[in-house]
């Protein structure tokens, strides 16, 4: 088990989570505005926060870990988190379960994406959790609602399509079609839309959602053992529980899964992957804060979704934890999985950074808006963004800080979904997003061995320029062309078949090490620059998993 710490303190007191916490009042760990929070709640009044443990695993290897298999590799990197978590976690939940007893605390919830324990705690019970060394700080976790999902009222602003389209205009123009056309319809591909929930009787998807094989609908009990009673189609993690209800009152949800996945049963083809399934994981009413969207990311990483379609951010004013948000990210992009986000809808901010979290983590796949003429949204939220003050990252100085958004799709008068029934039209980086994550399901049946980091190569390598020569800080990269990104994962190819016969077997091996021995460049398997005995062992790793 791997280890860093997020601030100094005594390795006695990190090594045995049990010690008691010290005492006398402490609010240095008290970040942003819970201070003030708590100054200002009712008398036994309980106040949602996230306590940020100072263990935390270390970053993964990526050359170890792309020698594993696609399914070892996910499983350890969940096995690691968890076993942090289990190790270190203790003495906060010692704590905070006599608290309940005491009527002090109440929703107590610990996570292993990062080593992070959720709970809504008296002001006393905060600070002597906050007072503990192997706390790193306490965060409010603010409950939001409809702020979090970044939509704009639909807006005119030309280009084809609309309601009685064919295929949608955003959909037609990101050359999806032309995918389909070639047999890449998503088959196989798992979608999780961290959203508002889905409407699973719409036409458009009911025969797209996500079944989990392991589960028996309406039995009450979790046949699986994966934590959840009867989560067959996804989880819901509002604010205030959770639940098997993911069915959608918002109607964001909706319009998000559609266009991923709507198959255009009811007249619209909405869906950029007809035949990827749509994992639902749901957090939103007005208890909702940042450990509801942590918990849905952590079922996603735990059950089987091979990338996160996400139409949610906060904004930089509400003081998000910018340190966990990157953790968890970075957790998870170790682990294989592809997680692609709105940029947000602050376009027409003075100020520059106004990408929202998670958004503006430097490696995230961040979406923003364009029109169907391809041109720039107004209202898309525009880079730089920077790390420069938020430690223990401290990186991506301003200027020029680190450009964003990523890439561009359409995301103004999208028509998908209405709901459980029919089409509506919407705007925002909301909708922009699964148009990418569509692109992606698209990508990964061509090539299902793509993880995070080459799927974001791929689309910035394959994007349509736009505004000034060269990528920037309006449309990113570029404009995603879907077949375009699903050629260029077909030529990433599988390495183990390194004569490029199309089948994985001992000639792979001699050719292989006739390069290798030769000095060749194409022996770089671990792609570190160097030619040695490291890259034999990765080659014979991909080789004995098949790919």
């Amino acid at each position: 088990m791997r280890l860093k710490t997020l601030v100094a303190a005594a390795g006695a007191a990190l090594a045995m989570c049990s010690i008691a916490a010290v005492a006398g009042p402490d609010d240095s760990k008290l970040r942003a505005d819970l201070p003030q929070v708590l100054a200002e709640s009712q008398p036994g009044e309980l106040v949602p926060v996230t306590i940020i443990l100072a263990e935390q695993a270390e970053a993964f290897e990526l050359t170890a870990l792309r020698a594993m298999s696609k399914e070892d590799r996910r499983q350890f990197v969940i096995n690691e988190l968890k076993q942090v978590a289990g190790a270190t976690q203790g003495g906060v939940l010692d704590i905070l379960s006599q608290a309940e007893q005491n009527g002090e605390a109440d929703r107590i919830n610990p996570l292993w994406i990062s080593n992070v324990v959720a709970a809504r705690v008296s002001p006393d019970v905060a600070l002597q959790i906050a007072a503990r060394d192997d706390v790193a700080y306490l965060n409010y976790d603010r409950p939001v609602g409809n702020e979090v999902f970044p939509t704009e009222p639909a807006l005119q602003l030309g280009g084809a399509g609309g309601i009685n389209a064919a295929v949608e205009c955003g959909t037609a123009l990101m050359n999806a079609p032309t995918a389909w056309s070639n047999g890449y319809t998503g088959s196989g591909i798992t979608v999780a839309v961290i959203d508002t929930g889905t409407c699973i009787t719409h036409p458009d998807i009911q025969n797209q959602l996500w079944t989990n094989a392991g589960e028996v609908p309406g039995n009450g009990q979790d046949d699986d053992g994966n934590g959840f009673v009867d989560d067959v189609h996804g989880w819901s993690f509002d604010g205030g529980g959770s639940s098997s209800n993911i069915n959608d009152t918002n109607g964001h949800g909706s319009h998000t899964a559609g266009t991923v996945a709507g198959d255009g049963t009811q007249g619209t083809q909405s869906g950029m992957a007809p035949d990827a399934a749509v994992q639902t994981v749901k957090f939103w009413n007005s208890l909702s804060g940042e450990s509801a969207a942590w918990n849905c990311m952590q079922y996603t990483l735990d059950n089987g979704a091979d990338l996160t379609s996400n139409s949610y951010g906060w904004a930089h004013a509400w003081s998000p934890d910018r340190v966990t948000w990157r953790t968890i990210s970075e957790n998870q992009f170790a682990a294989g999985l592809i997680l692609v986000f709105a940029a947000g809808n602050e376009g027409g901010g003075t100020t520059f950074d106004n990408v929202r979290t998670p958004g503006d983590v430097p490696d995230m796949i961040t979406v923003g808006a364009t029109d169907c003429n391809m041109n720039a949204a107004s209202f898309s939220s525009r880079g730089p963004v920077t790390w420069q003050s938020i430690p223990p990252f401290s990186d991506w100085s301003y200027p020029p800080g680190k450009l964003k958004p990523t890439i561009s799709a359409p995301g103004v008068s999208t028509v998908s979904h209405n709901l459980c029934n029919g089409y509506r039209s919407l705007s925002g980086t909301s909708m922009a997003t699964p148009h990418v994550a569509g692109a992606v399901a698209l990508m990964l049946e061509a090539n299902p061995n793509l993880d995070h980091y080459e799927v974001k190569q791929i689309l910035k390598d394959i994007a349509i320029d736009r505004g000034a020569s060269g990528p920037d800080n309006t449309y990113g990269h570029g404009f995603v062309d879907a077949w375009a990104a699903v050629q260029a994962a077909l030529d990433a190819g599988c390495v183990a078949d390194f004569d490029g016969s199309g089948s994985v077997d001992t000639n792979d091996v001699l050719a292989f090490l006739n390069a290798w021995n030769a000095g060749d460049g194409s022996a770089d398997i671990n792609g570190d620059g160097n030619i040695n005995t490291n890259d034999v062992l990765a080659f014979l790793n991909l080789w004995n998993a098949g790919c």
